[in-house]
């Protein structure tokens, strides 16, 4: 999860600076007269869910069943096995990709008024210049 913190000098200068930023598909998390968090989920590719589906749905060796080099294999070898693995691990990798989305490539931005944190040490603040880059 990218964590972006932009700071500013009073209310007025964090609602201007979400504005922008609210545009680009951000949702409102959190809102206070000294800071707002903003959020942005990212989902993956469509096309590439589009594919594990396909592949989970029809990638089974016997949908193959009636075509007669694949129906000579499938009675030749016990593949029902190897069909079994093939599907847990494309259902894996599928589950894996969306959580690698939702959980690494997920985007929020901490607009500030304050410029110490908890411990007193001096908050790192990104460069509004460079928050287009950052955000898309």
């Amino acid at each position: 999860m990218k964590l972006i913190i932009l700071g500013a000098k009073n209310g007025e200068e964090i609602d201007d600076l979400a504005k922008p930023i609210l545009k680009k598909g951000f949702k409102e998390i959190s809102k206070d007269e000294i800071h707002i968090i903003l959020k942005k989920r990212s989902f993956g590719s469509p096309i590439i869910h589009i594919c594990f589906l396909l592949l989970i749905l029809f990638g089974s060796v016997f949908f193959f069943n009636n075509l007669p080099f694949f129906n000579s294999l499938i009675q030749r070898y016990s593949l029902n096995f190897i069909d079994n693995i093939v599907q847990y691990i494309l259902c894996i990798s599928y589950g894996s990709y969306i959580f690698f989305n939702l959980f690494a490539k997920t985007k929020v931005v901490l607009i500030t008024t304050e410029t110490e944190d908890i411990d007193g040490n001096p908050i790192e603040f990104n460069n509004v210049n460079d928050l287009d880059n950052l955000i898309q």
